[in-house]
């Protein structure tokens, strides 16, 4: 039996739609220990999570994703009518002060996290624990301004585009 290209399709998709709730729910699991996870594995797990729906998106839309983690350079290949439907969406799971303004830093940053995080002793690499420790405390000195960190999360607009996401392959998953 031949298997068509939309059926082909339809269990790739079902597959990395499955694969997200895995992650999103292994991140919350996580996330809701006691004291937290201790590291930043809850927040890499949702950034796969975003990452699976993302390129899911695309193959929805016809576009084959390429293998790169810049999710700018991803949601960029999205018909623009999907990506105001997917900013609609995500800007109203969260209150006003949340903003998805410059979407595309957002989107670079957690790209960077994905990539720099799971190895973030060498963005340290070559200091020693008393020059790291004083870069935090300048930093904190410095009014630990979010434009100065070595990493800034934004985990609400991540769980709000996720979840713009996941109503997006769902919702092309259920005509199916």
């Amino acid at each position: 039996m031949t298997v068509g290209t939309s059926e082909a399709l339809t269990f790739q998709i079902r597959l990395m739609a499955r694969e997200a709730a895995k992650r999103s729910a292994d991140s919350a699991a996580l996330s809701s220990t006691i004291g937290g996870a201790g590291s930043d594995s809850a927040y890499l797990l949702e950034l796969l999570a975003f990452e699976l729906l993302l390129k899911a998106a695309l193959q929805i839309h016809g576009v084959k994703p390429p293998a790169i983690h810049s999710y700018s350079r991803l949601f960029g290949l999205l018909p623009p009518d999907v990506q105001s439907r997917l900013r609609h969406t995500a800007a109203s799971r969260v209150g006003p002060d949340v903003n998805f303004s410059n979407l595309d830093r957002l989107l670079d940053t957690w790209g960077h996290n994905f990539v720099r995080l799971r190895y973030p002793y060498e963005k340290y690499e070559g200091l020693t624990e008393e020059q790291y420790h004083a870069r935090g405390d300048m930093w904190l000195q410095n009014g630990a301004e979010e434009d100065a960190a070595d990493f800034v999360y934004y985990p609400e607009q991540l769980h709000a585009f996720t979840h713009a996401l996941r109503i997006e392959v769902d919702t092309w998953l259920s005509g199916r």
